[in-house]
């Protein structure tokens, strides 16, 4: 019994009084107007109690106490660079990491055409997709297209013809809203010399069971082959059935896409 009975009363006496128990701090307020820009964006912080300190990187790895010190709004002017933050402090857990990935301008974009969103969240039209707006994980943002349906056409005209080494599609990631990124998506270049549409390249995503939060996901996809063309088409397949793991399990998925860059 006395065996029993050690464990219980340390316990005890740990929480009431011979020990601390540590409470996590609440993650910092990150701001900025656009995940994409075309010279540079700034990002801002915001926490309010004293005795802590908020870290970052631009690298994509996880802060800790031996990084940079957050003192002034950031300025990001490279592209593909994933901020993250966490708050430290005496006393207390660290917060939950705060992150974004902030996307440059790619090459100019003259016109697009893609297949009609859903009427419930129609975005701001075609410019939706090049306007350089959102990167801000909120379904109800106006700059995202929503769909639900089988299949998502795009065509891209650039202003000229010129080598195209990769294309980059931003998602949103809303699960509990029951979006998802697509399942496949396919590009095309439109070949002069053949005057018809050739594969660029493909890719093929798979669900995401360790996700804990709405997000903005990008894919980046590189051309297979040397690609001289104006043209692109892309198709983009949505999640045409919701993996067993999700309560909507068989449904399909509905699609939030807000910016395509070629680059």
């Amino acid at each position: 019994m006395k065996k029993l009975l050690l464990p219980l009363l340390t316990s005890l006496l740990f929480n009431n009084g011979f020990g601390q128990q540590l409470f996590q701090l609440a993650p910092p307020m990150l701001q900025y107007h656009s995940a994409f820009f075309k010279d540079s964006e700034t990002a801002s912080l915001k926490f309010a109690q004293p005795g802590t300190k908020i870290y970052f990187t631009l690298n994509g790895a996880e802060p800790t106490q031996k990084d940079a010190v957050y003192r002034k709004p950031i300025d990001v002017k490279k592209s593909l660079t994933t901020l993250k933050v966490k708050v430290f402090g005496n006393g207390f857990l660290p917060s939950e990491t705060v992150q974004a990935t902030f996307i440059k301008d790619g090459l100019k974009i003259k016109s697009i055409e893609q297949s009609p969103p859903n009427e419930k969240y129609p975005g701001n039209g075609a410019t939706t997709l090049f306007d350089n707006e959102g990167g801000i994980a909120n379904m109800h943002s106006k700059n995202f297209l929503g769909y639900q349906q089988d299949s998502v056409e795009i065509n891209i005209t650039l202003d000229k013809k010129q080598p195209i080494h990769s294309v980059l599609l931003d998602f949103l990631r809303d699960e509990g809203s029951w979006i998802f990124p697509p399942q496949k998506i396919t590009i095309f270049y439109f070949d002069d010399a053949k005057n018809e549409f050739d594969i660029m390249n493909k890719k093929e995503i798979i669900a995401d069971t360790n996700a804990k939060a709405n997000a903005c996901v990008f894919e980046l996809i590189k051309a297979g082959a040397k690609v001289n063309s104006n043209r692109l088409k892309i198709i983009i397949q949505p999640l045409q059935s919701i993996p067993e793991w999700h309560p909507g399990k068989g449904k399909q998925a509905w699609l939030f896409i807000d910016e395509i860059k070629i680059y």
